[in-house]
């Protein structure tokens, strides 16, 4: 089967190697299992044709290959609208990232502007304890921490 034919040679479909503790008995098998492969691809299942598997998945591969072919040749209107709800479907995701981010900057700007009310308030406390304890030093750390808390409120750092 897979020898020259009256100086043609035959195609392999396939190769099978099989092995075990017998290997005369597995080389028989090799040429038995091979042979069955064969015999199941030249089955004829189309009896208009007179066609056999083989040559039916020829056919079918042919014709799957042309149809193929053919959509690619020409751009459809399905394709192009399809492009389309695609190019929508990813602007409206962009869109959507952007009012998240939009949303978190707003959400951090106004727990940004808390922390500096619990600064401002901290700073306060503190400066009336310094006041009430005569405690000079502790007075002019209070002063150079609402002076820190100043700059940045403004937002006077340099950049």
């Amino acid at each position: 089967m897979f020898e020259e034919e009256e100086g043609q040679e035959v195609k392999s479909y396939i190769k099978v190697d099989v092995e075990g503790a017998n290997p005369q008995m597995w080389a028989t098998m090799k040429v038995k299992l091979t042979n069955m492969v064969m015999e199941l691809i030249d089955f004829k299942i189309n009896t208009k044709t007179n066609g056999s598997i083989g040559e039916e998945f020829g056919r079918v591969s042919a014709n799957l290959i042309e149809f193929a072919n053919a959509k690619l040749e020409k751009p459809s209107i399905e394709n192009q609208k399809m492009l389309a709800e695609i190019e929508n479907l990813l602007a409206n995701k962009a869109k959507g990232f952007a009012e998240t981010r939009k949303l978190n900057a707003e959400a951090e700007q106004i727990e940004l502007q808390n922390i500096m009310m619990k600064l401002k308030l901290a700073i306060g406390c503190a400066k009336i304890l310094a006041t009430s304890n005569n405690d000079s030093e502790f007075l002019i750390f209070t002063k150079n921490i609402e002076e820190l808390s100043y700059i940045f409120q403004e937002n006077k750092i340099e950049k």
